[in-house]
């Protein structure tokens, strides 16, 4: 009779599914198949109707909270478990409570890792839920990619520390083409150093101009190729006569006085466009941000074997402006006091910005009226400082 009821059980439980493993329970047998437990449709029933984690002993992790820690010790002990307050490689635990990354160190040393939300499920619903097994040497396999995966995060989020967060400036240059900038980067510097050498030069910072451009009339919103130069074509007799024409006659008309200011520029001619105006190989440059330099400015470093040409500085500083302001930027220019700021801050807070993630907001823009170009101004000190600041104007 014992056997036919074994056969009808376990043909039972291959017609509903064969990939789980089938135990008898017998009243009659010993502590060790009492022990065992029988799988029927998903279900895991332990030998006792009414407390399903009779016989377990529980330990669980200490980085689980107060509050979810007695829910889950209360709910285990209604059951029937056991609660081991220590836990160690090898003990008597038969449950591990954790989730999170704390799984990390029970794997491969647990045969069951179960999380508080397991425990109280289990409690409910008064069976044992399922549980997925697997051995010991792919579990700790697995903590070692999660330990390394870890450790990548970590290294990505240092890294990103300084480097900016909009995908235009990263640099996706394949490895050839790193190879070959570097390749380059270091016969350049032996040639300036085989020069140097040659002549018996000390590599003294020779002394740099004062200012830059401080010829050029130019808008900085506008291309390049827009871009002037003051003229002193007319003489010093009527230099006086010129000047209050232009500058001190208040009823002469708004368009005439445009008129002959245009008078005193012209546009630039090739030789002025690349005119070497700084010898020097490397360039910094302050930009202003905002429109009342609260913020203060933002530096960029350039560099050029050769020196810098006009066109080129002119190039350099359109471009900046040209791009959108960085997350840095934006969560310092919000609390500027400006009607620019009072549109970055509308933007800033839009429901479009909070889908997409990020505000698309212009350096240009954020300088309103204040777009005139006046020159680079070396910074105060070393008179063979690289430093200059832009300084414009409404």
């Amino acid at each position: 009779m014992l056997l036919d009821e074994l056969s009808r059980l376990a043909g039972f439980a291959s017609s509903e599914n064969s990939c789980l493993p089938v135990g008898a329970h017998v009243a009659t047998q010993s502590n060790k198949i009492e022990e065992s437990h029988l799988w029927l449709s998903g279900r895991e029933f332990s030998t006792s109707v009414d407390s399903s984690l009779s016989g377990h002993f529980m330990y669980v992790d200490p980085d689980i909270s107060a509050e979810l820690r007695n829910k889950v010790v209360e709910a285990a002990t209604r059951e029937g478990a056991k609660v081991v307050e220590k836990w160690f490689a090898g003990c008597n635990a038969s449950h591990v409570v954790c989730e999170g990354t704390s799984v990390q160190r029970y794997l491969g040393y647990s045969n069951n890792l179960v999380t508080p939300l397991w425990v109280l499920k289990t409690a409910k619903d008064k069976y044992v839920r399922r549980l997925v097994h697997m051995s010991a040497d792919l579990a700790r396999q697995i903590s070692m990619l999660i330990e390394d995966s870890q450790k990548g995060i970590a290294r990505k989020e240092i890294n990103g520390k300084n480097a900016p967060e909009d995908r235009k400036f990263r640099n996706k240059a394949s490895l050839t083409e790193r190879q070959q900038v570097v390749s380059s980067a270091k016969i350049s510097v032996r040639n300036r150093r085989g020069r140097r050498m040659q002549t018996c030069q000390i590599p003294i910072r020779p002394i740099t101009p004062a200012s830059l451009l401080d010829s050029i009339c130019w808008s900085i919103s506008e291309p390049t190729s827009t871009a002037a130069i003051y003229t002193d074509s007319f003489s010093v007799d009527n230099a006086s006569e010129h000047q209050s024409s232009i500058f001190l006659d208040a009823e002469a008309d708004q368009k005439d006085s445009e008129a002959s200011f245009a008078h005193l520029t012209r546009p630039l001619i090739e030789s002025e466009k690349s005119e070497l105006i700084f010898k020097n190989h490397f360039l910094t440059i302050l930009f202003p941000i905002d429109r009342f330099a609260e913020m203060g400015p933002s530096s960029r470093t350039f560099f050029s074997d050769n020196g810098f040409k006009c066109l080129q500085v002119l190039d350099h500083i359109y471009a900046f402006y040209q791009e959108n302001m960085s997350v840095d930027e934006i969560e310092a220019a919000i609390h500027t006091d400006s009607r620019h700021a009072d549109r970055l801050r509308t933007n800033y807070c839009s429901k479009e910005t909070a889908e997409c993630g990020y505000v698309v907001f212009k350096r240009i823009d954020f300088l309103g009226s204040c777009k005139s170009f006046e020159m680079l101004k070396r910074v105060n000190g070393e008179n063979n400082s690289n430093v200059y600041q832009l300084l414009i104007r409404a």
